[in-house]
């Protein structure tokens, strides 16, 4: 019979197990945002926001962070199918297809805005900054293992696909047929 300190710390160490270092940026994250807040009574820079641009603000961030769970969740399918499932295989689909580091995209888009609209200061810009920073850093290093991991196609996969921010689209697709070009001229 599993007590309960064992049970949380069975719990605690599957989401440790599905978050990786992912855990410890959004830690990172909230520990930030606690001390913009207790900097806040020194320092200001205040914004305006009407309330129904709050409202409607807020709104956007949720619908990112609900997108971003469930981006997330597509994730964690693609790892058990391709890593899990004994395949050494690169997941370039799904949220893959648009930015190489979706837990880490997620957090960025959606957790410090939050701050910046309730707070209404733009001093809370402070760390999602730093934690843009940080995540840019965790990003070089698990980079590094996945080159020596999947060599070429990686390094190619990179050309095609953003690392944090989803800007270039669906660059998956591209770096698929791209790749398909290659291995049939080989």
């Amino acid at each position: 019979m599993v007590k309960g300190k064992d049970k949380f710390q069975t719990f605690l160490t599957g989401i440790k197990q599905i978050l990786g270092v992912g855990i410890y940026l959004l830690l990172i994250g909230i520990l930030l945002e606690i001390l913009m807040m207790a900097v806040h009574k020194y320092v200001s820079l205040p914004i305006s926001i009407p309330f129904s641009w709050q409202i409607i603000s807020t709104g956007i961030c949720v619908v990112l962070c609900f997108s971003g769970i469930i981006w997330f969740n597509k994730t964690l399918d693609l790892a058990e199918i391709y890593l899990a499932g004994g395949e050494n295989k690169l997941m370039t689909s799904g949220p893959f297809n648009y930015v190489r580091h979706p837990l880490y995209a997620t957090l960025i888009l959606t957790l410090p805005p939050l701050f910046i609209i309730w707070w209404q200061d733009l001093l809370f810009i402070v760390p999602w900054i730093l934690i843009f920073l940080i995540a840019k850093y965790l990003v070089k290093t698990e980079e590094a293992c996945l080159v020596r991991m999947f060599g070429e196609v990686y390094q190619q996969y990179r050309e095609f696909v953003p690392d944090l921010i989803p800007y270039k689209g669906p660059g998956g697709e591209k770096f698929r047929e791209n790749y398909e070009n290659a291995s049939q001229t080989r």
